[in-house]
């Protein structure tokens, strides 16, 4: 192979190598300039998911609070029933203490 035909090889290997490492080049800046577009939509994902798992909690906790309040609510009604009752006994108890007394001072 002579010289010249060796320079011409040598040439065009460099030629193809700067070729290369500009595609490299911009390849990379390409990556780079779309990293910030992964990082939004991956940080938009996560937020979705985030609020997705927020309102199932907030209404499993807001179904759990409803029961509590109508257990709550049960029992007050109950108790207040059972006092109301007790409470008419004792009138009637009251009342016919009253009664009797202002016949005792009648007499």
């Amino acid at each position: 192979m002579s010289r010249t035909d060796l320079l011409e090889k040598i040439k065009q290997a460099e030629a193809s190598a700067s070729t290369e490492i500009d595609k490299a080049e911009k390849e990379q800046i390409s990556a780079k300039n779309r990293m910030p577009l992964d990082h939004e939509e991956l940080i938009s994902k996560e937020r979705k998911s985030a609020e997705k798992k927020s309102k199932t909690e907030i209404k499993s906790a807001m179904e759990e609070i409803d029961q509590q309040k109508t257990k709550i609510l049960k029992n007050g009604e109950k108790n207040n029933s059972g006092m109301k009752a007790k409470a008419e006994g004792r009138i009637d108890d009251a009342s016919q203490k009253f009664v009797d007394a202002f016949l005792e001072s009648l007499s």
